[in-house]
Formats: C-alpha cells, structure tokens, sequence
C-alpha cells in the first residue's frame, strides 16, 4: 500500500514503515548492531544457486514468472552463482561471509 496511511503512519515502503512504527510511541528504541554470517554449505557457485532457486519464497516467486523465458532463467542462474563466487573468500570449498543488521524493538511501559 505504497504511499497510504495506516494506524497513523504513513507508508511509503517497507523500511519507511517500520521506521515509523519503531517511532511510535508504543515502542522503545533498543540497541542495535551488525553482526556476519559465515555461509560455507556449498561446495560450489551452482549449489548456492540452486539453494536459493528451490527454497528461498522471493526467489522461487521470480523464477516462476520467467519460467517461459530461456534467457531470463539463464541470466538470473548466472547472476546467483556469480554473487557466489564474487563473494567467496576463497577457501578450499566456497565459503561467503554475509553482513546482517539486527534491530530489535522493546514495549514501551
């Protein structure tokens, strides 16, 4: 609901609305901080592809609209493997290290 109001917070996108319900006065700001994780399950590029191409929801969701397009499926099967091994730290197997950011949020009161 791009540009709407709901519960008093206008919402502009994801993030925007979470910021807006993390302002609210229902909620108190909590530390927050980045962490990585060490992702070496995969032997190779294509298993992280594939991976991601059988089990992650958005991924399965694209995959399924371009599923009658040859040169789509192949571009995005080489743009997976590729942010594998642009993001493998070149151990004997691929190992990638992914940055996350936690937030958390307490209840005011």
């Amino acid at each position: 609901m791009a540009g709407g109001r709901r519960g008093g917070a206008a919402v502009r996108g994801r993030g925007v609305r979470r910021r807006a319900v993390l302002r609210g006065r229902h909620v108190r700001p909590a530390p927050r901080g980045r962490d990585a994780l060490r992702v070496d399950l995969f032997d190779e590029p294509g298993g992280f592809r594939d991976y991601f191409k059988s089990r992650y929801g958005p991924t399965i969701s694209v995959y399924e609209r371009i599923a009658g397009d040859p040169d789509k499926v192949a571009a995005l099967d080489e743009a997976l493997a590729g942010l594998a091994r642009d993001h493998d730290r070149g151990a004997p197997t691929l190992s990638m290290d992914w940055e996350y950011l936690l937030v958390t949020a307490r209840r005011a009161g």
